[in-house]
């Protein structure tokens, strides 16, 4: 019995490992299965310090672990330079993994203070790919370059590069520090650039792109020969391979990147009309495995999703859900949508609603991963979207498919210069570790959204309306105190926060009455009933028609809100609802502060915009109003 149960056992556990092997042989390969000649040219100049060279060593031996080094995979070569070059290993010295990792142990710095990286590259060239130092005619040849500063020739160094290029070398530059030449490295580096170019801020962040350049490294193929053309295309192999036991799966280091991550992390599906209904699938199905790959719980990993087109419609708030397979079953019955192409839309949409005040934590990285495969209508607006987003410490990662213009989804990814492009929707999967490793080494926001002033992140025309003749002129004093308290803790400025009062006042024709009017009692309480204090209905008119017009300091995309201070209950409720959802058709929020004893009107309940709780407010009396000022803001500023 103990026998055949281990035997089901056994035959579970071989099907379930069977199901993982075909699931990440169809989204991406893995790196030891695809062999390469890998050499780093390291630089070993007086202007590294001892301990950063070190670090450095270190950096190379944790990129070097995620390889399944032998003599029919990947082997490791090693060239240190400064004033001059000297090799530490050949291709074929050690065809092992800890022999490898015990050489490098043993690399010295060398001394000197020139940095002749162009003899380095020259020597790589010549000799470390050549096929008596191990070199092989069928496998990937790949140049990794470390420098901290710039060559002591630029132009010798930048054509070295070149015909290493030509000669199919794919070479992958790293700057560190401050004292880089950007350009230098740029030419050096295989196209496309922002693939094979890495810049950090110093060696201690070089632990920051070592599982990024390990996957990029495994992504190259090698190239066609005579093709002149450089590319490092982000299709997946197609050649198969049975993995070995070894064999490191690039999922599996992006599961261990992200197995502890603090993150928000927002989806953006392109929904256009142009997307085809198996192209729509294809981002879902990208999404969904990057969700998998994530720590998806509430304290760890919040995932949220929209999609947009002409409009955004929101699939997920990060609040939503806090297990993965819930998420994935909730983006599964996602339903499109259609329309043109409005990127700015979209991020505008992140920014302000994904991440609000009232959802965005403390202490967790932001970021939105947008994919777009459609022209977008107002690149320049999209743009500016994105350069908002950084300045919320939200960081965008952009993803252009097939037409999207590479310049276009560049300009999205700000001075991070973080952007992927692939040709089709179906070549996403190729993706899907890099990804999600570049989402999970995300830091932590410098700034949370919930330090940031209030109107840093939109600009929004406030206008506040008082009853002030049925409150009175000591209840009305009270409520402008309300009004400036609440004031001094917005960012008002003419282009962030507009503040603008507006007061209920009665009808030409209902003012009063003179002494000599009415004839007899009849008369004056005829007179008295049609005499009305207020009409909160025309005055939400005047508002709708004319308070936010660009004639009256009104501007165009920003956000208008309407506080709305009541005093006791409305005469002419329906009236005064029909002006308010008017207004809303015109962009109007509205936010009701009702005062008195009365039980609300329905009518005035529907007046605020949804939910009802986090817009309609109530005291007793004015003298309460000072208590309620902190969740009146926080109505107020949770997407400013």
């Amino acid at each position: 019995m103990e026998f055949g149960i281990r035997h089901i056992i056994l035959a579970m556990v071989t099907f379930q490992l069977g199901t993982i092997a075909q699931r990440l042989n169809v989204n991406e390969y893995y790196c030891g299965n695809k062999p390469a000649d890998v050499v780093f040219l390291l630089d070993s100049s007086n202007s590294i310090w001892g301990p950063h060279f070190r670090t450095q060593l270190q950096f190379v031996k944790d990129v070097v672990s995620m390889f399944q080094v032998d003599v029919n995979h990947t082997r490791i070569g090693i060239v240190t330079y400064g004033s001059r070059v000297r090799r530490e290993f050949y291709l074929n010295e050690f065809l092992t993994k800890p022999g490898v990792l015990s050489a490098i142990d043993r690399i010295r710095q060398m001394q000197g203070y020139a940095t002749h990286t162009h003899r380095a590259i020259k020597f790589m060239r010549q000799t470390m790919f050549t096929t008596e130092k191990g070199a092989r005619a069928d496998v990937a040849k790949i140049g990794i370059i470390l420098t901290d500063g710039q060559s002591s020739n630029m132009l010798l160094t930048v054509w070295e590069a070149s015909k290493a290029k030509k000669h199919n070398v794919n070479v992958f530059a790293i700057g560190i520090g401050s004292k880089i030449n950007i350009r230098e490295l740029r030419l050096m580096a295989s196209r496309p650039t922002h693939e094979h170019f890495f810049k950090v801020t110093d060696f201690h962040a070089l632990q920051n792109i070592k599982d990024t350049l390990a996957v990029r490294t495994c992504r190259v193929t090698i190239k066609p020969t005579p093709s002149t053309t450089t590319t490092t295309t982000t299709t997946p192999t197609t050649t198969t391979t049975t993995p070995t036991t070894t064999t490191t799966s690039l999922l599996e280091v992006a599961n261990r990147v992200c197995e502890n991550g603090v993150s928000d992390v927002i989806f953006a599906l392109d929904s256009t009309t142009s997307v085809s209904d198996e192209d729509f699938e294809n981002q879902m199905t990208f999404a969904k495995e990057i969700v998998n790959t994530l720590n998806v719980q509430k304290n760890g990993t919040r995932v949220g999703a929209v999609l947009y087109s002409d409009q955004v419609v929101n699939a997920l708030d990060m609040n939503d859900l806090y297990d993965r397979n819930d998420v994935i079953a909730t983006l599964e019955k996602t339903k499109r949508t259609a329309g043109n192409n409005r990127l700015d839309l979209a991020i505008k949409h992140i920014r302000t609603k994904s991440f609000r005040r009232g959802l965005a934590r403390k202490h967790s990285a932001q970021l939105a991963i947008v994919i777009t495969g459609s022209p977008v209508m107002f690149n320049e607006f999209a743009k500016q979207e994105a350069d908002r987003a950084k300045e919320s410490d939200i960081v965008v990662i952009p993803i252009g498919v097939g037409q999207a213009a590479v310049e276009e989804v560049k300009s999205l990814s700000g001075s991070s210069g973080k952007f992927y492009t692939v040709p089709s929707f179906s070549q996403l999967p190729s993706l899907i570790a890099e990804v999600a490793i570049e989402a999970c080494r995300v830091p932590v926001a410098e700034k949370s959204i919930q330090d940031q002033a209030c109107g840093s992140r939109q600009e929004a025309d406030i206008m506040f309306m008082l009853d002030s003749i049925n409150a009175g002129r000591k209840n009305t004093k009270r409520a402008l105190a309300l009004i400036r308290d609440l004031t001094n803790e917005l960012d008002v400025a003419p282009d962030k926060i507009q503040i603008g009062l507006m007061s209920a006042e009665c009808h030409e024709d209902t003012t009063g009455f003179l002494l000599n009017s009415n004839k007899n009692k009849n008369e004056v309480n005829d007179a008295l009933s049609k005499t009305k204090s207020v009409d909160f209905s025309a005055l939400l008119k005047r508002m709708r028609h004319g308070a936010f017009s660009q004639n009256h300091g009104g501007r165009r995309h920003a956000k208008k809100v309407a506080v709305l201070v009541i005093d006791g209950s409305l005469e002419e409720p329906l009236r005064a609802l029909t002006e308010a959802q008017r207004a809303k058709l015109h962009g109007v929020e509205v936010i009701v502060v009702q005062v008195g004893e009365e039980k609300p009107q329905d009518e005035v309940l529907m007046m605020c915009d949804a939910p009802a709780k986090e817009t309609f407010f109530k005291v007793s009396d004015y003298s309460e109003l000072p208590a309620i000022k902190q969740k009146i803001w926080d109505s107020l500023c949770d997407e400013l």
